[in-house]
């Protein structure tokens, strides 16, 4: 009599299970916390992106590069999200690295760019701004391939997309907000602002911030200008102390009731106030500090980029200006994006 097979049948299972792709395990904590894009050495190419678990409360450095088996490019210097891509903006490089926001895994990269510098996204639509160029590239989002541009009259850096309409600042050698229809790409209206318009942030009530350092040598003293997204006008000046100020990365709280910025040190200040602080809310001491961005509950993370050409550091404090954490991050850590997974 044959001999039965039922005995292979567990064994031929094992097989079966064991042939199974493995699933490849997360390379940087679920739950929140926040992207840091590392600009690198000029030039070198060297741009990477790291991850701060506010669960962990470590820091998962060099991430592009071990998923995907290649640095970011030259100047990684902005990060858009949209459903479940993440869009990394590589200035020098000029180029959009878009990758799985769970995995890491590259999906695509659009080249060709003129000087890419920050990018909003809204509809299935990214805009990217330039240094060089009077144009803001559109990117199919779902395509991953430029799928137009906006001709906005002078070169740009920060954007805002308000109520249909874009704001981008003109921010080297400018003086001066563009604000364009999104429907029709017309150019609506051109605001005066003060020199540099280097960074603008949206407000609760509807108010557009612009931050204006006064110039590179110092040309004039820097000002932080209010501006009404519905009338266009610019409402309000706030003058900094001296044309020795230096202040830079506007940002607000996610209620939008709180600016931040970085002053010799961090400042805060609250969205109905009639005078910028006097005091400094986290002081800088011997730090650089490079870049600033606030997370929920006031969570507060500053870079420190030490002398542009080493490992900088991330510091995280709370909503009280205590310092929580240090931790190295890759060379010079500049723009972050809080994260929820």
């Amino acid at each position: 009599m044959k001999k039965s097979l039922n005995f292979l049948v567990p064994f031929i299972f094992f097989l079966l299970i064991s042939c199974e792709p493995a699933e490849k395990a997360p390379v940087y904590p679920s739950g929140e916390g926040f992207f840091i894009l590392n600009e690198g050495n000029y030039l070198a190419g060297n741009g990477s992106l790291s991850f701060y678990s506010t669960a962990t409360k470590e820091i998962y450095n060099d991430l592009f590069n071990s998923v995907n088996g290649r640095a970011l490019g030259d100047i990684p210097s902005f990060m858009a999200t949209e459903g479940n891509k993440g869009f990394i903006v590589v200035n020098n490089s000029g180029t959009i690295e878009v990758f799985d926001l769970t995995t890491l895994e590259t999906l695509g990269t659009v080249t060709g760019l003129d000087s890419p510098r920050q990018m909003v996204t809204r509809e299935g639509k990214g805009y990217v701004s330039s240094l060089s160029s009077a144009l803001v590239t559109i990117i199919d989002l779902e395509k991953v391939q430029v799928s137009g541009s906006l001709d906005t009259g002078s070169p740009s850096e920060a954007m805002v997309i308000a109520g249909g309409r874009l704001f981008s600042a003109h921010w080297s050698g400018g003086s001066s907000i563009t604000v364009s229809d999104l429907a029709t790409g017309g150019i609506i209206s051109t605001i005066a602002t003060g020199l540099e318009p280097e960074s603008m942030v949206l407000d609760r009530y509807g108010k557009l911030w612009v931050l204006c350092t006064g110039g590179w040598m110092g040309e004039e003293i820097p000002r932080l200008v209010r501006i009404n997204t519905g009338t266009l006008e610019k409402e309000a000046e706030y003058l900094f102390r001296t044309v020795d100020d230096n202040p830079s990365s506007l940002t607000c709280n996610a209620a939008g009731d709180t600016l931040y910025y970085l002053d010799e040190g961090v400042r805060r200040m609250p969205a109905t106030a009639g005078a910028l602080p006097a005091e400094v809310f986290v002081a800088a001491g011997n730090r650089l500090f490079y870049k600033l961005m606030i997370g929920p509950g006031g969570l507060i993370a500053v870079t420190d980029a030490i002398d542009y050409q080493q490992r900088g550091d991330l510091l995280v404090y709370n909503s009280k200006g205590e310092l929580l954490d240090t931790e190295q991050a890759g060379i010079i850590p500049g723009y972050m994006l809080y994260m929820k997974n």
